[in-house]
């Protein structure tokens, strides 16, 4: 029981030591609080690719402290140098919080006057009213915006064309591309587009392009072809747009294009005459057999580089040729939307593929040994398909039921007419016309040449035959109202 009572009495002892030595301590043990700040809080991951693709993306989201402001203002800034020797507002918020997009971060860093494209260091900081933060830096890689800008021609510049220079360059143009020796490494395409002025560039014709280089030649003959492809009248000055349209893409596909300010130029082209093609593959009727009535590529009566067929295709690919007989002018392609030839000695271009058998237009426009064609589905669910289709009138024999020459219907195509070695003579007159009858008549629409338009109507003129006296093989559209009268 002793023990018992000492032990207790030490442990009373020591408690009583405690509590007044801790009186004594008191002062040492005061309690504090965090100093108030307003900090802008580092980024988990500060480099940034700003991608083109994903331009309304979010590219970088800022978050702050303010233990010091009341604000509900605050304003987001940003610059290329840590001392912020030049300041651009890229935002306000109400909020602790700031997301920019991939296309507004891009165009802020480009306007600040970066002059590099990968890896540019931008700082940011936060304002509210008087207060400033701390800033922040990201390393940022952005892409181009500013168009390529043509040097020359200069506006205004006048060329008269010629047919005698056919091969020599009659125009050279130049521009500048900030992009183009730029950190960024890219492989950029370059394609110099002409098109009639004040059209705003709504048919443009390729002239010709470049990869990685600023400066295209282009000669008479090719800027002639391209004047006519616009419609032109040879002869006769005319005004023209030029524009250099720069692409390039990147890792995932998407590609970007910058389009320059357009130059007005005056161009007279020179009368020339361009020749029929003729399709040939296992997706038009006459397969792979160059000599075997292949159908004729019907063409633009008032721009005559330009072909358009409207018509039925099978699955399976196809090119074109010059020459019945021939393989070689050879014309195909050998990517999207450009035309290549082969006119004779080369290498052959790749087909044009037809993935789903269908009706389909094709636009065919030449320049030189080059050019562009386009693709696109045609409805014919409603065109009307006729039993017979014919020509009639003086220019073939007579206007009587009896002079009708007959057309061959195309056995893949009831909407494609042709018949061979008609006799024509010059100076009379012919129509085209369905089921033997005058109910549905396809009448002249101008065009001074062997080719045209016609159109569908109860009245109106009747082709006239200007041509010399001979034989032709007369081939006619119905679903457009094309046709071609060739030369045997």
């Amino acid at each position: 029981m002793k023990l018992y009572i000492k032990k207790i009495s030490s442990i009373l002892l020591l408690t009583l030591f405690v509590v007044f030595n801790s009186c004594e301590d008191e002062q040492s043990l005061v309690m504090t609080t965090p100093d108030a700040e307003f900090v802008l809080q580092e980024p988990a991951i500060n480099s940034v690719y700003l991608n083109f693709a994903l331009s309304q993306n979010p590219a970088l989201t800022a978050t702050w402290i303010d233990d010091v402001t009341t604000s509900s203002s605050y304003i987001v800034e940003m610059s290329l140098t840590e001392s912020f020797t030049n300041v651009v507002q890229i935002g306000t918020t109400p909020a602790k919080q700031f997301t920019i997009s991939v296309a507004d971060l891009n165009e802020a860093i480009r306007d600040a006057g970066a002059t590099n494209f990968k890896d540019i260091s931008i700082y940011l900081r936060i304002k509210a009213g008087s207060d400033v933060s701390n800033s922040v830096i990201y390393f940022v890689t952005t892409y181009p915006t500013d168009p390529p800008v043509i040097t020359s021609p200069a506006a205004n510049a006048s060329f008269v064309l010629s047919i005698g220079s056919t091969s020599s360059v009659v125009l050279t143009t130049n521009w500048t591309d900030g992009v183009l020796n730029s950190d960024l490494g890219l492989t950029i395409n370059y394609a110099v587009e002409a098109a009639i002025a004040g059209t705003n560039f709504a048919s443009p014709v390729t002239i010709g392009s470049v990869t990685n280089l600023a400066t295209l030649a282009t000669t008479h003959g090719d800027l002639n072809a391209v004047a006519l492809g616009l419609g032109m009248t040879p002869g006769v000055a005319g005004n023209v747009n030029l524009r250099i349209k720069a692409t390039n893409s990147n890792q995932s596909g998407a590609v970007l294009t910058r389009i320059s300010a357009p130059v007005t130029v005056s161009i007279t082209p020179y009368s020339v005459s361009f020749p029929n093609l003729y399709f040939v593959g296992d997706a038009t009727t006459p397969g792979w057999n160059p000599n075997n009535n292949n159908t004729p590529v019907f063409r633009d009566q008032n721009v005559p580089n330009r072909y358009v067929y409207t018509g039925y295709f099978g699955a399976g690919a196809f090119k074109l040729l010059e020459v019945l007989g021939q393989w070689q002018p050879q014309w195909g392609t050998n990517s999207t939307g450009t035309l290549a030839v082969n006119p004779g000695g080369g290498s052959d271009p790749g087909t044009f593929n037809v993935s789903t058998a269908g009706y389909y237009t094709y636009t065919f426009t030449t320049v030189g040994q080059g050019g562009s064609y386009t693709v696109a589905p045609f409805d014919a669910t409603s065109s009307t398909t006729y039993t017979t289709m014919g020509i009639i009138g003086a220019a073939i024999g007579g206007w009587s039921d009896a002079n009708e020459i007959n057309f061959t219907q195309d056995p893949n195509n009831p909407h494609l007419w042709n018949a061979q070695g008609v006799t024509f003579t010059n100076g009379q007159e012919f129509l085209i016309r369905a089921n033997d009858g005058w109910s549905n008549v396809w009448r002249y629409n101008g065009s001074t040449q062997l080719y045209g338009t016609s159109y569908l109507a109860g009245g109106g003129d009747n082709f006239p035959f200007t041509a010399p006296t001979g034989s032709y093989n007369v081939w006619f559209n119905d679903l457009d109202g094309s046709y071609n009268i060739i030369p045997q």
